[in-house]
Order: structure tokens, then sequence, then C-alpha cells
């Protein structure tokens, strides 16, 4: 696997002059050591090429993760009107075995979520913040309040979420590949503050997510 990762590295590096930056500075130029804020496009999180343009766009293509097991892979965008708000949005499909996801952007665009899933009895989800974007401090923490909507017909009810999320590593090399992201999330019911996700995840650029626990 790290072999695998070291490669991936490696073409990418290859590839980056040709957008007009030198090799690896476009990831580089992401963080400032001096400050401890980095720059977080999409492209980190779904393991798109990035130009260094500080602008969340939403790249065009289907990504694959870098997870050793299971990678998910993201397609889009596309558009899709939300079936419990109405709205048509951009969004990504991501889907790995047995799980099928629409990721969508934040109107503040501080973070990409969960539009809808397939587990867990849900229809669709507003706002949610699951990775983080644009610009976040080493060890920032930020708390999100946003709404899903859970099962069908005239049993359908809607519960207001709150998530967590933190930067554990603003800029850390991991499996050989330079300027990794490691962040905190964690989910809990607004109504009685139940927690029920609490995940670490490692993104990689060109690789998008590659560890999580």
């Amino acid at each position: 696997m790290r072999r695998m990762r070291s490669c991936v590295a490696a073409m990418m590096a290859a590839a980056w002059p040709a957008l007009g930056w030198p090799a690896d500075d476009v990831w580089a130029r992401s963080y400032d050591s001096v400050s401890q804020v980095r720059y977080i496009p999409l492209e980190l999180i779904v393991g798109a090429p990035w130009d260094g343009r500080r602008q969340i766009v939403m790249p065009k293509g289907s990504f694959t993760e870098g997870m050793p097991r299971d990678p998910s892979t993201w397609v889009g965008p596309m558009e899709w009107k939300h079936p419990d708000n109405g709205a048509t949005i951009q969004v990504y499909e991501r889907s790995r075995r047995g799980v099928g996801q629409r990721f969508g952007l934040r109107r503040d665009g501080v973070a990409i979520g969960r539009v809808s899933d397939s587990r867990f009895g849900i229809s669709s989800c507003e706002e949610e913040a699951k990775y983080p974007l644009g610009e976040w401090k080493q060890g920032e923490t930020r708390e999100f309040e946003y709404r899903c909507w859970y099962g069908s017909g005239e049993k359908k009810r809607a519960a207001q979420m709150i998530t967590t999320l933190t930067i554990l590593d603003a800029d850390f090399s991991y499996g050989g590949v330079d300027h990794s992201l490691r962040i905190h999330w964690i989910l809990r019911r607004k109504e009685d503050g139940k927690e029920m996700d609490n995940r670490r995840y490692v993104f990689s650029p060109g690789l998008g997510i590659v560890a999580t626990r």
C-alpha cells in the first residue's frame, strides 16, 4: 500500500509543473507555518488535481479514494433536487460496497456534507458539515447545527443534529505523502446530546481519504 501511495505521489509531482506551478509548491503553499492556517480545497477531499487557486469549486470527474479497503468513489458534480426542502443543488454521488451517499457544499462554503445517505433511515439532510473547506487553523474546532429527515410518508420526521470538526494535523506527512490533513468529526443529536458517530479522517493530495478510524 505504501508503494502505491508513493507511486501516486510521484505521478502527481510530475504533473504539477504542467499546471503552471513548481512541483510540490501547489500544496506547500496551502499551509502557512507561521499562522498555522491551512487552505483546504475541495480537491484535497475528493482526491482531484489542484491548481493552487483559493476558490472552492467542484472538480468534475470520477475520483476513487486511497483507502486500502473498500474505497469510496466520488462522481459529479450533478444536479439534484432535494426531496424535503425543494432546493436544486450540485452534488457528488459517493459510493462504495453497500453504501450510497450524496454530498453537497454548505451555503457558507466552509464544509461539504451529506445531503442523502442510504443508511440509518435517512431521507435527506441539509447544511451538514462533514469535511472542512477553506481556511482552517491547526487545532481549530467549529460546531455546526443542521437538519436531517428520517423515514418516509406520514412517518417522516425532521431532527436537529450537531457536528463538531477539529483540525488535528493541518499539514503533515502520511504514508510518504506530504501535506496530508488529519481531522476529527463528531456527530451528536441536538435533542439529547447523544453521540451518534465519532471518526478521524486523513486526507492526502491526489488520494482523498486514505485512513479513517
